[in-house]
């Protein structure tokens, strides 16, 4: 009596899957990861900076919505970092911020409040006295209103927000800042409508 053949299963429906799922991950699912493989490493891959707080001011537009802001954020240093002191640098920061939005729509608009709190994940080359940088970030954001306009309603208060951004540290000991963000505020579905609201914002920070 022969051996029946092995029966392999077909993974290719498997590898499929798996490549739709990479293909979809965006701003929130790489600063997590991120975030995590900071904190796994810890400090003692390089010299943990010490908490020096920073004061930042910026302003930003979403041309869809028809909405601006004016955000002010305070930021410090986590004490987690990984690399080179003095050449590339992965660091994790902390970050509070305010913000007041103003609806330019001529549709019932309302001006919200926006408060929120996130992980900032900075990627520098500090080989030079100016600092150039990558940063990521996922957080949560509490907005006071469910909508800025009656064309632009967004359901819920609480809401997630993802941030990619670039800028380079100048000064002395590096003590301003000068960068863009790209920042995207949705609630990730949990109610609809989730339109969403995309920034465009610009900003200045100094570091005590």
């Amino acid at each position: 009596m022969q051996p029946m053949p092995e029966v392999r299963p077909d993974c290719s429906a498997q590898r499929t899957m798996r490549r739709k799922r990479c293909r979809g991950m965006g701003i929130r699912q790489a600063a997590l990861a991120t975030v995590l493989s900071v904190v796994t490493f810890g400090p003692s891959l390089a010299q943990a900076a010490p908490p020096i707080p920073a004061v930042q001011i910026g302003y930003g537009i979403d041309t869809s919505h028809d909405i601006q802001k004016v955000d002010v954020a305070f930021q410090w240093d986590s004490g987690y970092a990984w690399g080179n002191p003095e050449g590339w640098l992965l660091d994790l920061q902390w970050e509070v911020n305010v913000a007041r939005w103003h609806s330019t729509s001529s549709n019932n608009p309302r001006n919200p409040w926006e408060f929120g709190a996130s992980p900032v994940v900075r990627l520098a080359w500090r080989r030079y006295s100016w600092v150039p940088f990558l940063e990521l970030s996922v957080g949560v954001r509490l907005i006071s209103e469910t909508r800025t306009s009656d064309d632009h309603d967004y359901s819920t208060a609480f809401q997630f927000s993802d941030v990619a951004g670039l800028g380079v540290a100048f000064g002395k000991a590096q003590q301003f800042t000068v960068g863009y963000r790209y920042q995207h505020i949705s609630n990730a579905g949990i109610k609809q409508p989730n339109p969403g609201t995309a920034f465009s914002t610009v900003y200045v920070r100094y570091r005590f």
